[in-house]
C-alpha cells in the first residue's frame, strides 16, 4: 500500500518527489498507530521507559542562527529525542551542530539527537547521548517482532523496494553480482568519459572533477562529472554536474545551487519557464535536471553514439539557459 501510495503522488506531482519526507511520515504512522512497535523502538535507542509522542517536521527557533525543522520528535514528560532522516541526501548545513544547539535550550531531564540515513555516513557528535543509524536496521529491528502486523510488513516492504533494507548476506546472487561488479563499473564510466569532450566544448572553461570513487558512488547512487562553484558568489555552492544512476538507471545532467545561495527562488523562479526542464527542492537545496532512462538502449547497436549524442544535446540545453539568464551571477569563467 505504502510503496502505491508514493508511486501515485509521484505521479501526481510535478516536483521531485520528497523520499525523506514521506518515509518519514510513513515510519511516524507505524509508530503512532502501534505503540509496542514505539515502545520496542525506544528501549532500541536506549530512551527511559516513558509513553513517548511522536511529531514530525517540528519548527524551532534558533536565535542568531537558521531554524530548524526537526523530521522527527519523540517527547515524554521528562525525555525528548530529535531524530534527523535521511535518505539519497546528505547532512545539511551543520544540521546536527544545529539541532544539538536546539537540544541545549531545552528543559528536559534526557536530550537524545540521533542520525538515520541509507548509506553509512559516520558523524562525530558530542553530548546530548548522539546515536545513529540506518534504515537497514530500522527493517531489521520490525521483522524480528512485528513482521504480522500488516502496516509494519507493508512499511518493511516499502524499505525493500528503495532499496532502504539492504540484506547482507553472501548469496550466490551477491557473488553474480561482485563477478559483474568491475565491468559495469567500467561500463558506465566510459560512457561518462565519452561525454567530456562534448561538455567541454560547450563549457570550455570548467574544471571537470571525477565522481567515481566509492564513497562518492555511495552517498549518491551516481558515477560522473563536476564543475564546482560555477557562480561568483563563492560561498554558497553551486555545481554543474552529469552522470548516470546506479540504481535509478538513468542518465542526468543537472544545476544545483544550495538553499544558501541568495538567487536560488530566482533560479527556481526561472526554470518554471522551461518545459524541457525538471526540477526540485529540498532542505539542501535546487536541482535543476534533465534526464533519461537507459533502458531504450539495451542491446541497441548504435547505444554508445546514442548516449553520448543525449548528454551533447542535454548540454547545449544548460548552456542556452545559462547565456538567456544573464541575470543569475554566473562565474563565466568557470562555464564559458
Amino acid at each position: 500500500m505504502l510503496t502505491d501510495l508514493y508511486n501515485l503522488f509521484r505521479k501526481s506531482n510535478v516536483l521531485s518527489t520528497p523520499l525523506e519526507d514521506f518515509t518519514t511520515e510513513c515510519f511516524a504512522g507505524v509508530l503512532s498507530h502501534h505503540t509496542t512497535v514505539l515502545d520496542t523502538f525506544a528501549e532500541w535507542l536506549r530512551l527511559p521507559k516513558e509513553r513517548y509522542k511522536v511529531r514530525t517536521q517540528v519548527r524551532y527557533a534558533l536565535e542568531n542562527d537558521q531554524n530548524c525543522i526537526v523530521d522527527m520528535v519523540l517527547e515524554s514528560a521528562g525525555c525528548i529525542c530529535f531524530i534527523e532522516v535521511k535518505v539519497h541526501s546528505k547532512e545539511g548545513w551543520r544540521q546536527l551542530e544545529r539541532y544539538s544547539n536546539v537540544l541545549d535550550g531545552i528543559t528536559k531531564k534526557e536530550k537524545f539527537l540521533i542520525y538515520c540515513t541509507k548509506f553509512i555516513d559516520t558523524k562525530t557528535v558530542s553530548g546530548h547521548n548522539f546515536k545513529q543509524f540506518r534504515w537497514t536496521d530500522i527493517a531489521t529491528l520490525l521483522s524480528k517482532s512485528y513482521n504480522e502486523i500488516p502496516l509494519v510488513k507493508d512499511f518493511i516492504h516499502y524499505l525493500k523496494v528503495h532499496n532502504m533494507a539492504q540484506d547482507y548476506d553472501l548469496t550466490t546472487n551477491t557473488v553474480i553480482t561482485m563477478q559483474h561488479f568491475m565491468k559495469t563499473y567500467t561500463a558506465i564510466e566510459y560512457h561518462i568519459q565519452q561525454a567530456i569532450p562534448a561538455f567541454n566544448s560547450l563549457f570550455p572553461s570548467a574544471r571537470l572533477e571525477k565522481e567515481n570513487s566509492l564513497n562518492k558512488i555511495g552517498e549518491f547512487d551516481r558515477i560522473g562529472r563536476v564543475a564546482k562553484r560555477i557562480t561568483l558568489d563563492k560561498h554558497n555552492y553551486s555545481e554543474i554536474l552529469y552522470c548516470i544512476h546506479l540504481t535509478k538507471v538513468k542518465m542526468q545532467t543537472q544545476i544545483w545551487f544550495s538553499n544558501t545561495h541568495p538567487q536560488v527562488n530566482q533560479l527556481r523562479n526561472l526554470v518554471e519557464k522551461y518545459a524541457v526542464l525538471k526540477y526540485w527542492q529540498d532542505e539542501n537545496g535546487l536541482g535543476i535536471f534533465m534526464d533519461c532512462k537507459l533502458y531504450p538502449f539495451i542491446e541497441d547497436k548504435n547505444a554508445d553514439d546514442k548516449i553520448k549524442e543525449w548528454f551533447y544535446s542535454s548540454f547545449q540545453v544548460f548552456q542556452s539557459f545559462i547565456v538567456e539568464n544573464e541575470d543569475v551571477d554566473w562565474d563565466y569563467n568557470v562555464l564559458l
